[in-house]
Order: structure tokens, then C-alpha cells, then sequence
């Protein structure tokens, strides 16, 4: 009998382990965004405690600029490379795959360079008349070379999401959190806190983990071979352009193109990041920076929600961008909205008790902290329920109609910003964070459902 059992044992073990793939990916994706979780809650109540609620205001508004401008270079560009590329890959045109990722990391670091440069130069505007904060312009433009970092960082990630290599990504994200939290300990050990000094040590920090990492991966994914240029059509006049490959149409049930892809994408990244920055721009023009050290303190209370959304969709993406038939996709929506209805479960507690502790974390002068980092961690109860789900309406062809939405959102948010600010303060915030995570829920969700409604049983009837 148990011979017999021997020859089905290897059968028994690789269905485990394809049935258990899933799960294995999100388990690794989710660690490095743990592992963030908990080192940033860590040197938060490091940074509460040893910059003040005002000192923590002036490094929030410089991280803001530092991230706005790593947004700005990405405008959807990343999310592209992973769709695409990963579509190459499961074909096995690994050529085509690295045109993909080459092209994107030409993009950023084009746009990056141009950014820091004409930020650099507006730094004493922008702290001083903006924020009127005349000694943010030194650590502002050392702020700069996070973004530079970041996005040099940006390579192995994306190329290892690519590949569905999700614990080789792990291992790249959990070291760089990992250096700068090791920094950020430094500092709290030797008790030298000012503005300048953090932002310093955190751009170092990534600036180390951005070049060692940047060495891992293959030199074709962000540079191409000579000869590449030197075939018919090819040379600086193409670099970027996105290539034309095997991975440049998903087909299936989404036939758009990369070029397409790409500019729907950009419009909707464009207006997310800008409007998911409104809060700190607006606080640091109509409230004080004791008031924007408050509403920092309860956003970084409530980053563990946004890390776990972050695992979510990562997992997600590159599932979304293989699967190119109905049933796939049914089949993908089920699991997604499951997923999302445990996780938000869980976010729900967290926001009820968590945000109790506040005082003990942070200190008492954080105290009004607390009624915020509810708030937040509500709308992030809402994204975790809502946004994985819309992520699988990008392999329905939605990213056409979801920047529209985004329009939407950024007008409500502007509204409730400009018109409360001044009479709630930081509160006005939060409210405005539940009012743009619900107004995407309702309006995406509405789409998807009408989407899936229409969607017919077998794809060759499908005509989009």
C-alpha cells in the first residue's frame, strides 16, 4: 500500500503547490509590505517623538514633494511595463519583455531628471511663500534625491512582478525598508533630530539600496546591448517609444494596445496623485504646521491598511494582465471580491481599536490624533473593499472610462478641502479621504457590474 501511495506522491505534491500558488504570491508580496508596516510605525513614533508635532509638519511637507514628483514619473508607466511585460513573458518573448521594461525605465528616469531639476531651483518659493516655512528649502532639495533613488529602485521590482518572482521582489523591498530604518534607528540612538538630518539619512539610505539592487537584475531589462541600436529603426530615436512586441496587445477580451494602455493610465494617475496630495498642499497653506504634524502622525498610524491594499493589487496585477478569457475573469473577479471582503474585515477592527493608542505610540501632544487616524483608517476600509475589484476591470478594458472617475474624485475632494480647511481644520482631511475613496467605490463598482453583466459565455462572441 504504500508503494502503491509512492508513485502518486509527486502528483499530490505539484497540485498542492499549484492550487497553493496563489496564496504562496500574496504571502509574499504581503511580507515586505508588513515588514514596512511595522519598521514605519517604529521610526514614526521615533520621528513623534524626537521632531515635535511641527518638526514632524515640515518633514511631511518635504516627503510630499519627494513622493509627488516619484508619482509623477511613474503616470501609470510602471503599472504598464508590469501588464505588458508580463504578457510577453507568458508567451516567452523574453526580448519583448525587456524592450518593455527598458522603455519604462528610460521614461522616469527622463521625467525625474527634469523634475528635480526645476524643483530644485523653486525650493525657496515653494517653502517660503507657499508653505511659509523659510528652512524647508535645504531639505527640501536633499528630499529631491529620495525621488532620484526611488526610482532607480523601481527596476528589480518591477521586473520581478513581471516574472511573478514574488519572493525575489520581496527580498529587494524588505532590504531597502530595511536600510532605512536602520538610518532612521541611528539617529534615534544618538539623539541628533532636525529636519535636514532625517531627510538625509533616508535619501542615503535608498540612494545605497537603489544601486546595489539595480545590479541584480539583467543589464537588458534597463540597458540594451549595443547591437540593439543598431539595427534598422532602432537608435535614440526610439527610446521612448514603447516597442512593438509580442506583449504590445493583450487580446482576449481587452484588446488594447501598450500605447493606449499607457495614456489612459497616465491621465489616471496624473489626477489620482494629485488629488491624493490636495490634503497636505492645502494644510500647509491654510493651517499650521503643528496641525499638518497631527494629521501626518494619524496617516502613518493608518499605513498598514495602506500596505495591505498595496499587497493586494500588486498580487493582482500581474494575474489581471495573463487572464484574456471570460471565465478567467469571473473567475478572478469571485476570488478578488472574497479576498477583499476578509481583508476589510479585519480593517474595520483595526480602525476601531488601533487608533485608541495614539497617546501611548506617539505622546500625548498627539492626542488629537486619534478621531483622524479613525477617519483614515475607515477610507482605507473602503479602498480595501473597492479598489483590488477595479483592479480586475483593467482586463476588462475599463482603463478608458476609470480617469473619468478620477475627475470626479478630484472635484470632490477640492470642494470639501477648500470649503472646510478653514473652519474644521486637519479634520477636513480625513473627511475628504472617506468622501474620495467612496465616490471611486460607487462609480467604478457601477461600471465593473454593468461590464460583467454584459460579458457573454464564451469569448468568441465577445465583441468590444
Amino acid at each position: 500500500m504504500q508503494a502503491h501511495f509512492s508513485r502518486f506522491r509527486p502528483w499530490v505534491r505539484q497540485v498542492f503547490l499549484i492550487a497553493n500558488r496563489p496564496a504562496r504570491d500574496m504571502a509574499a508580496v504581503s511580507l515586505p509590505q508588513f515588514v514596512k508596516a511595522l519598521t514605519g510605525f517604529v521610526t514614526t513614533v521615533w520621528l513623534t517623538r524626537g521632531l515635535g508635532p511641527a518638526g514632524l509638519g515640515e518633514y511631511a511637507l518635504v516627503l510630499s514633494v519627494s513622493d509627488s514628483i516619484v508619482g509623477l514619473s511613474d503616470l501609470g508607466i510602471g503599472q504598464t511595463a508590469i501588464r505588458y511585460a508580463s504578457l510577453a513573458w507568458s508567451r516567452g518573448d523574453s526580448g519583448g519583455q525587456a524592450a518593455i521594461l527598458r522603455w519604462a525605465f528610460r521614461t522616469r528616469i527622463t521625467l525625474v531628471a527634469v523634475m528635480v531639476t526645476v524643483l530644485a531651483a523653486a525650493a525657496p518659493a515653494l517653502s517660503g511663500r507657499v508653505w511659509h516655512a523659510e528652512g524647508l528649502a535645504l531639505p527640501l532639495r536633499i528630499g529631491l534625491l529620495i525621488a532620484l533613488f526611488s526610482t532607480l529602485a523601481s527596476v528589480p521590482v518591477v521586473y520581478y512582478q513581471s516574472v511573478r518572482r514574488f519572493e525575489m521582489n520581496a527580498v529587494v523591498q524588505i532590504s531597502q525598508n530595511l536600510a532605512g530604518f536602520v538610518g532612521i534607528a541611528l539617529l534615534a540612538f544618538l539623539g541628533f533630530w532636525s529636519v535636514s538630518l532625517v531627510v538625509a539619512v533616508t535619501a542615503a539610505a535608498g540612494g545605497a539600496g537603489a544601486l546595489i539592487f539595480l545590479l541584480i537584475v539583467p543589464r537588458e531589462i534597463w540597458w540594451p546591448r549595443f547591437t540593439a541600436w543598431s539595427r534598422p529603426g532602432g537608435g535614440w530615436r526610439t527610446l521612448w517609444r514603447i516597442p512593438r512586441s509580442g506583449g504590445n496587445v493583450a487580446g482576449g477580451i481587452d484588446p488594447t494596445s501598450a500605447d493606449r494602455f499607457a495614456g489612459y493610465l497616465f491621465l489616471s494617475t496624473l489626477i489620482v496623485l494629485i488629488t491624493l496630495r490636495l490634503d497636505l498642499w492645502l494644510m500647509g497653506y491654510y493651517l499650521d504646521e503643528r496641525q499638518v504634524g497631527l494629521y501626518s502622525a494619524a496617516t502613518r498610524l493608518s499605513l498598514p491598511l495602506n500596505v495591505i491594499l498595496g499587497a493586494l493589487t500588486t498580487a493582482l496585477w500581474p494575474r489581471v494582465s495573463t487572464v484574456t478569457t471570460v471565465a478567467g475573469v469571473r473567475t478572478l473577479l469571485r476570488r478578488t471580491m472574497k479576498a477583499s471582503l476578509a481583508v476589510t474585515g479585519g480593517g474595520v477592527l483595526y480602525a476601531l481599536v488601533v487608533p485608541l493608542f495614539v497617546p501611548l505610540f506617539f505622546g500625548p501632544a498627539y492626542r488629537g490624533s486619534i478621531v483622524l487616524t479613525q477617519l483614515l483608517s475607515a477610507g482605507y476600509c473602503v479602498a480595501l473593499l473597492a479598489n483590488p475589484v477595479a483592479v480586475v476591470g483593467y482586463g476588462l478594458g475599463l482603463a478608458r472610462y476609470y480617469w473619468v472617475t478620477n475627475v470626479v474624485q478630484f472635484a470632490v475632494v477640492v470642494a470639501l478641502l477648500v470649503l472646510l480647511l478653514p473652519r474644521m481644520g486637519a479634520l477636513a482631511g480625513a473627511l475628504a479621504f472617506i468622501a474620495n475613496a467612496g465616490t471611486g467605490a460607487a462609480i467604478n463598482g457601477g461600471m465593473l457590474w454593468m461590464k460583467v453583466r454584459r460579458l457573454p459565455r464564451d469569448t468568441r462572441s465577445y465583441d468590444p
